[in-house]
Formats: C-alpha cells, structure tokens, sequence
C-alpha cells in the first residue's frame, strides 16, 4: 500500500474505497500511531498553536478570558501556549520572543501593560495579532490592520458604564466620591482614571471634586488599608461618602479594609468595582460593580484571529467595541447623613 494511499485516508479521503481504508485503520489501531504534528506544520507551513499572553493568570478577570479562548482554540484544533506577565511590561518582548520559537499561527495580548515599540516586531514577523484595550487606533503608526499583518483589537468603551454608575451613586444622595485608581503607567489602569473624570466632568454641578487614591491590582494590596485610613482622617464634612475603584479585586480589598475599621458598607460607605468578576457577587456585602462581556471579548478575539490565519474576511472589521453594564448589589446605599 502506497505511503499516499494511506496519507488520504489519515486525512479522511472519501477517493478511497472503505475496505482499503478499513485495513489503514485497523494498521493504524496496531501500531497505536499518532500523526506528527511536527511534520504536518512543516508540510503547511502552519503549527496549530497560538499563543496569550496575559497580565496576572490568578486575576479571575484573565483567568476566565484565558478559559473562553483554551476552549474555543480546543474546539478548533488549536492548541494555547499561554504566558503571564506578572503586569512587567518587560515581559511582553521577553514572551513574545519565546512564543517565536514555537512558530504559533497567531496571538492574544490580554494585559494591561503595553509596548508599542512591539507593533513594529509583529509586522515584521507576520504575526496575525488580536489585542485587548491597547488603544493602537489612537496611535497613527499602529493603527490595526495598517500593515503586512493583520493586527486586530477589543476595546472596551468605559464611559457609558462609569456614567450609569455614577448615575446610581447620585440617586442614593452621593455627592462626594472616592476614586481608586489602579498604579500609574498601566494603559487600562489609566484609560479608567480618564474615563472617570470625563463623566465627573459632565456631571461638574452635581459632584464635589473627587478625591483620587491609587493602590494595586492585586487582591489583599495593604496600600488598601492606606487608602481607607487616608479617607476616614479627612474631615467629615469634605469626606467622600462613596469609593469607585478601578477593579473588582482592589475593591473587595477595600471591603476588608473598611471592615478591619469597624465601618458598615454601605451604612457608612458606599463601595463599588469594575470587572464583575465570578466572586463579585459572593462578597459580604454582595459588591455593586460595572460587568465586562469577558466571555463574549474572549470570543469575539478569537474569532477575529482565526480569520485572520485563514485569510477570511472580517464582517466586523479589526476593531470590535464592548461596554460595561451596572450591577446593583448591595455594596450600595443611601449617602450617610451628615
């Protein structure tokens, strides 16, 4: 029997007759033969892998992304090398090189760190790129899909979600807030903190000046215990009745805080998040936050790079927008009389 013969049937021919394709199978069984992926990319010039990298895996926020796209990829052949950063904009070159001697076919950033210098490096590579939140369509040089490869983006648009938070936080009688960002030089930490002053600037007549703190990403951050201690040795007249922080995790720290402090949440302060992450919802009290479409992003991005591998049109084009949606809980409630 031909090395071709057999090669039609591995690849489900129907040009073979079934008893030949019978007697392939059962040699198949015998042999407990699995195909060589090694060789089947070198003959297509495809290796069926992609890579994500992604900012902190532990986060539940990129811990459910990087589930959404691991099932997707299965479900079409692929296989995800996934990689973390540990929110090191250093590491992006640092992965991305390593992610070459794989030879993926395409690849996630998921982070909230960014390097523009690598736009550049995946033009040159052919590197098909989905990106989430990096605003390139803001940067001329990098604009998606302006070179020889295709470079795709998610962006999450967060002013209509901090509108109708703040909307909320102004029918319970707050009128002094708190906003907690995430740390400088962090391109989503900081497209938050704008996107919060241009809806506090739209509503300039019904909000005093916000006070703005800064802490970290990561769940138990002890600055949080510095933020609340820093908000209840303001006087109570110019005291903010309300903290928004940036994310679910700094938020729930902010929870814990307020409690190691004796003061009722939302009696006494009201707490609110961004993300809706899986445990936002289990908290005590159960957090009021802004919830991110993760799933349908995850989906969305894959998608939109398994086009790209195989050169299908995009109905959607190289940039896909999602926005957040308010969810009362009941970490909320009326402003505390003066």
């Amino acid at each position: 029997m031909s090395k071709s013969t057999v090669s039609l049937v591995l690849n489900q021919s129907e040009r073979i007759p079934a008893p030949t394709a019978a007697r392939v199978w059962q040699a198949v069984r015998e042999l407990n033969y699995v195909p060589s992926r090694t060789a089947r990319a070198l003959k297509s010039g495809r290796s069926s892998m992609l890579g994500l990298i992604v900012s902190d895996i532990t986060n539940p926020y990129f811990a459910e992304l990087t589930r959404t796209v691991s099932a997707a990829a299965a479900t079409a052949g692929y296989d995800l090398v996934t990689l973390d950063t540990n929110y090191d904009p250093a590491m992006l070159a640092v992965h991305l090189d390593h992610l070459h001697t794989h030879r993926i076919d395409g690849l996630f950033m998921f982070t909230t760190e960014r390097d523009l210098t690598l736009l550049p490096k995946l033009e040159q590579a052919r590197l098909p790129t989905v990106l989430l939140n990096w605003g390139v369509t803001d940067v001329e040089a990098g604009t998606p899909g302006s070179g020889a490869v295709d470079v795709g983006e998610i962006v999450v648009r967060y002013d209509s979600g901090i509108a109708a938070l703040l909307d909320h936080l102004l029918t319970l009688g707050h009128r002094r807030l708190a906003f907690v960002a995430g740390p400088t030089g962090y391109f989503s930490a900081e497209g938050r903190a704008d996107a919060f002053r241009r809806v506090v600037a739209a509503r300039r007549s019904q909000l005093a000046e916000p006070c703005y703190l800064q802490s970290d990403f990561r769940l138990g951050a002890d600055v949080d215990t510095a933020v609340v201690d820093e908000l209840l040795a303001m006087d109570a007249a110019v005291r903010p009745t309300a903290i928004v922080a940036s994310n679910d995790l700094m938020a729930i720290s902010l929870l814990r805080a307020l409690y190691s402090r004796r003061i009722a949440v939302p009696a006494r302060m009201s707490v609110t998040g961004m993300d809706d992450i899986a445990f936002a919802g289990y908290t005590t009290p159960a957090l009021t936050t802004l919830r991110l479409p993760r799933r349908q992003m995850a989906l969305h991005a894959f998608e939109m790079l398994r086009r790209y591998i195989e050169k299908e049109p995009l109905p959607a084009g190289n940039r896909v927008t999602v926005d957040m949606r308010l969810m009362v809980r009941e970490s909320t409630g009326p402003a505390p009389q003066a």
